[in-house]
C-alpha cells in the first residue's frame, strides 16, 4: 500500500460535479466491479487460503480496494475505455498513429506508466498485465436498466513500483515492485486527457469506434451505457469544471515522480478551496517501501502514526510484530482514500485487505545493483556510513554484498537542522489535524505537525534518484557536493549514472543539468527548476566528508 497518499487524476474528475450524479440517471443505480486481476494467484487453492504476503502481492498490484464501483466514478474512478479511446484518438489526429492498443501503451508511457515483460520479484508464475502496471480495472453490470461499463483507477503498484537499470544504466524493460515509479506524470497525464476528452466527446461516434478499434471485443452494452449515459454526462461536467473550478483540480502533484497527497485528501474530505491551485505545493517523493515495516509513523514527516506509540522511537527488524503490522495498517488505510478517491469511512473496512499488503511489504527487499562495485572501497564507505549516516537512516547489517536494513532510527530531523524545503511538513497545520477526528480515523490515527522530516532509510537508494523528500537533487554526488547543485535539471524517462550515482546528465553552459546527447528518454522529461516554490535544493549540507571519504561513501551505497 502506498505510503503517500496521491491524486488519481483520471478523467472521472471531469464528470464529478460537486452534489451532481454521475454519470446520468440510469447509473444512480449501485453496481460494483470485481478486480479480475485478483485471481492471478492460483497457488495453494483460493485466494483467501493463500500465505497473506503472497495476498499482499497479488493485492499490490491488482487490488481496487473497493474504488471500482459506480459511486467512485463521482470521484477518481474513470471509464477506462473511453479514456483510453480519447488518448489514442489525440496521437492518431496528431501524429498519424495507428487506432489500437499499442498506440495507447507508447501514450502511456509518454506519462512514466510501465508495462514491463516481467516483473522481476514477482513471486510465483508471472501474472499477465492486461492494463499498464498499477492501473487496476474490472467491469460493472447491472441487469435493470442494463449497465455494462468497464471501470478503472490507479493501485499501489502505480507508483510503487519503478523500473529496473542494467549496468549500462539503461532501463532493462522489468520493473520491481517497491520501488518508487521516479518517472511518472500524473499532472501531465491530468492535462493531456483533459484536452483530448474535451475534444473527442464533440464527435461522439468517432470516438466510439475508437474504442471499438482499440478494444474490440468491447460489448454492444457497454457501447450503449457509453452512448447513452457516459458521454452526455461527461460532455456537461467537463464544461462545468472549467468554468467554476478553472479545471479539473484544485491542486497539482508536482511532475515526474512527485505525489500531492495533502491535496488530494483535503480536496477528498472537502476542505480545499477551489482556488487553491497556486499555493498547494506539499509534493512529495515516493519511497522505496522495504524498510517501510521498521516504521514507527507514516509519510515523510511522520504525521500519522497509530494512537499511543512514540513515532520517533528506533526500530529492529526482529521487534516488528503482527501487533504492529496491524496498527500501520490502520494508518495505511487511510491512504486509499487519498490514492482511489474513495470516502475515508469506506478505506476503513478496507483494513483487512491493507493489512495482507503490509504483509508482503515486511518481506520485500531492494533490488540488487546491476554494475561492478569496487568492494575495497565500499568497505571504506561502510565505516563512513555507520560514521556519518547511521544515526539518521540506519543501520545495515549482513555481508558486505547484500547488506539489509536492520534497524531504522525514525529520527525526525528538525528544520532548523536540515534546512531543507519546508513546505511539506508545514502543510500539515490545525485544519489537517482537525480532519482526522472529523473522518472517524482517531482510533487508527494520531496525527502531528512534527516540524520536519523523518529521515529516510537507504534501501535501494541507487535507483531512486532524484533525491530529497520533493526530488530536487539530481545525484548523490549533488547532495554530498551542495554547493554544486543545479538550480535546473531534466527528470523524468532518465538514464542513471553510477559514478555520480543519479540522473545521467551534463551541465549545460546556463547551469541547466540536461541528458547527454545521445540519450534519449523513455518518457516525457521535464524541467525542474528548484527556484519555484516547493521545489527548493536546499538542507542536508555535507561539509565534513573529505572528497575520498564521499567517494567511498557512494560505493557503499550501490550495496543497501
Amino acid at each position: 500500500m502506498p505510503t503517500h497518499r496521491i491524486s488519481l487524476l483520471l478523467v472521472a474528475l471531469l464528470v464529478g460535479a460537486a452534489g451532481c450524479s454521475w454519470p446520468g440517471r440510469a447509473l444512480r443505480g449501485y453496481a460494483e466491479a470485481d478486480a479480475p486481476g485478483l485471481s492471478a494467484l492460483d497457488e495453494g487453492g483460493a485466494f483467501h487460503d493463500a500465505p497473506r504476503a503472497l495476498r499482499g502481492q497479488v493485492r499490490f498490484v491488482f487490488d481496487d480496494f473497493g474504488s471500482l464501483t459506480t459511486d467512485e466514478l463521482r470521484m477518481y474512478s474513470t471509464p477506462w475505455k473511453l479514456t483510453a479511446a480519447a488518448l489514442v484518438r489525440a496521437r492518431h489526429e496528431a501524429q498519424g498513429d495507428a487506432l489500437d492498443e499499442g498506440t495507447l501503451r507508447r501514450a502511456m508511457q509518454e506519462y512514466g506508466f510501465l508495462t514491463p515483460r516481467r516483473i522481476a520479484n514477482w513471486r510465483g508464475p508471472e501474472p499477465r498485465l492486461e492494463r499498464p502496471l498499477g492501473i487496476v480495472s474490472g467491469s460493472a453490470r447491472r441487469g435493470f436498466p442494463a449497465v455494462e461499463i468497464e471501470i478503472a483507477n490507479f493501485g499501489c503498484a502505480t507508483c510503487h513500483a519503478g523500473p529496473l537499470y542494467g549496468a549500462d544504466g539503461l532501463p532493462t524493460g522489468e520493473a520491481w515492485l517497491g520501488l518508487p515509479s521516479t518517472s511518472l506524470d500524473l499532472s501531465a497525464f491530468e492535462d493531456d486527457v483533459v484536452v483530448a476528452l474535451g475534444r473527442a466527446l464533440e464527435e461522439p461516434e468517432t470516438l466510439l469506434a475508437t474504442v471499438r478499434a482499440v478494444y474490440p471485443e468491447t460489448s454492444e452494452r457497454e457501447l450503449v451505457t457509453l452512448r447513452k449515459h457516459v458521454i452526455p454526462s461527461a460532455r456537461e461536467h467537463l464544461a462545468w469544471r472549467r468554468e467554476r473550478l478553472g479545471g479539473i483540480l484544485p491542486f497539482e502533484n508536482g511532475g515526474p515522480g512527485l505525489l500531492n497527497g495533502i491535496g488530494s485528501l483535503r480536496f477528498i474530505v472537502g476542505v480545499l478551496a477551489h482556488d487553491a491551485r497556486p499555493t498547494e505545493l506539499a509534493w512529495t517523493s515516493p519511497p522505496e517501501m522495504s524498510g517501510t515495516s521498521l516504521r514507527r509513523s507514516l509519510l515523510i514527516d511522520g504525521a500519522y502514526a497509530p494512537p499511543g506509540v512514540d513515532r520517533f522511537g528506533a526500530l529492529s527488524r526482529a521487534e516488528v510484530t503482527p501487533a504492529h503490522l496491524d496498527a500501520l495498517a490502520g494508518v495505511a488505510s487511510l491512504f486509499v482514500s487519498g490514492t482511489q478517491g474513495v470516502q475515508p469511512e469506506s478505506a476503513r473496512r478496507q483494513v483487512p485487505a491493507v493489512r495482507d499488503v503490509m504483509e508482503f511489504v515486511h518481506e520485500l527487499e531492494p533490488p540488487p545493483f546491476p554494475g561492478p562495485v569496487d568492494e575495497r572501497l565500499a568497505e571504506k564507505g561502510r565505516d563512513v556510513y555507520r560514521t556519518a549516516c547511521a544515526d539518521c537512516h540506519g543501520t545495515y547489517e549482513g555481508p558486505l554484498a547484500r547488506q539489509r536494513l536492520a534497524v531504522h532510527p525514525n529520527r525526525v530531523v528538525a528544520q532548523d537542522r536540515m534546512l531543507t524545503d519546508t513546505v511539506r511538513w508545514g502543510t500539515v497545520d490545525a485544519e489537517s489535524l482537525r480532519i482526522m477526528g472529523e473522518i472517524g480515523y482517531e482510533r487508527l490515527i494520531e496525527a502531528a505537525s512534527t516540524g520536519g522530516y523523518v529521515a529516510p532509510d537507504l534501501s535501494g537508494v541507487w535507483a531512486t534518484a532524484p533525491y530529497l523528500h520533493n526530488g530536487s537533487v539530481p545525484t548523490l554526488w549533488h547532495l554530498l557536493n551542495a554547493e554544486q547543485r543545479p538550480a535546473r535539471f531534466w527528470v523524468g524517462g532518465h538514464k542513471l549514472d553510477y559514478e555520480r550515482m543519479g540522473i545521467a546528465g551534463v551541465l549545460d553552459e546556463d547551469g541547466t543539468y540536461r541528458y547527454p546527447d545521445d540519450y534519449e528518454p523513455w518518457s516525457r522529461p521535464m524541467l525542474y527548476d528548484t527556484r519555484e516554490p516547493g521545489r527548493s535544493n536546499a538542507g542536508h549540507e555535507v561539509r565534513t566528508l573529505s572528497d575520498f571519504e564521499k567517494r567511498a561513501l557512494l560505493e557503499y551505497l550501490k550495496r543497501l
